[in-house]
């Protein structure tokens, strides 16, 4: 009888530990999906990090004056005509919201720097309120307007015009302001950032004859060109205007004979 109590306890033991482990494999079959799941969050935190929409957006107070500090989203409607390097760099300060430094400027510049205590004042003050001028000149500036020198080919009889060598896809047009001169360069850079061809000068067969007759069979020209501000950035070069091309004016100067040949305009989606 011992050994028959001792075989059934066995048994027993047998029987718990099966039914024991038989509810543990299907416990851990039911935590399966939730490891999965653990597993595929690397995609999940990837998505998160490349998604710069989501954090770029202003969550505080504190962010959003930031952001709106680095890069405004709205520009004048004034538009600044044939600006030197001087008024572009004024221009790139207010467009990224900084002031700037005037004053150092003013008393770095050599008249004012080797000028004997007696002038140096006065001298001070007539370079700051020029330097103050210039900035105050750009206030609620939206567009640029440049002329860019460009020549163009031979007639294209099949589409009916010329084509010119500038606007091509990806244009820039870079600026290389000293505001004294012991101070460094500082280069700014204007991106055309049009989307649809903008060299194409569409002209009749006699008209583009007259074109070329007009202008002493030369194929030099100069394009009046007009932007529309529509970005600024900073990047490692230095800072970028974002401008869209509205549109040209061709013409040229030769041997002091101003001469206008036309124009190509786009509007403000940029069909022609």
């Amino acid at each position: 009888m011992p050994a028959m109590y001792a075989s059934e306890s066995r048994c027993y033991r047998i029987v718990s530990l099966v039914l024991l482990c038989t509810f543990m494999l299907a416990a851990c079959e039911g935590e399966q999906p939730a490891r999965d799941a653990g597993e595929a969050a690397p995609p999940q935190e990837t998505a998160d990090t490349s998604a710069p929409t989501s954090t770029a957006r202003p969550t505080s107070p504190a962010v959003g004056d930031a952001n709106a500090t680095q890069s405004p989203v709205q520009f004048g409607d004034r538009q600044l005509d044939h600006p030197d390097d001087l008024q572009i760099l004024m221009l790139s300060y207010r467009l990224e919201g900084r002031t700037p430094p005037i004053d150092e400027w003013a008393s770095a510049q050599y008249r004012v720097k080797y000028a004997d205590e007696f002038k140096r004042p006065s001298l001070l003050k007539e370079e700051q309120e020029r330097l103050q001028g210039i900035y105050d000149g750009t206030a609620e500036v939206g567009r640029l307007r440049l002329n860019v020198n460009a020549q163009f080919g031979e007639y294209d009889a099949g589409r009916g015009g010329y084509y010119l060598d500038a606007f091509m896809p990806g244009s820039a047009f870079s600026f290389d302001a000293q505001p004294s001169p012991e101070l460094q360069r500082q280069r700014i850079t204007l991106q055309v950032d049009n989307p649809e061809e903008l060299n194409f000068w569409p002209l009749d067969a006699t008209r583009a004859q007259d074109v070329l007759t007009r202008n002493s069979g030369l194929r030099s020209v100069v394009l009046d060109s007009r932007f529309l501000i529509t970005g600024v950035s900073r990047r490692s070069e230095g800072l970028v205007i974002k401008g869209r091309l509205l549109g040209y004016t061709i013409g040229s100067d030769h041997y002091n004979r101003p001469a206008t040949f036309g124009e190509v305009n786009f509007d403000g989606q940029g069909e022609r």
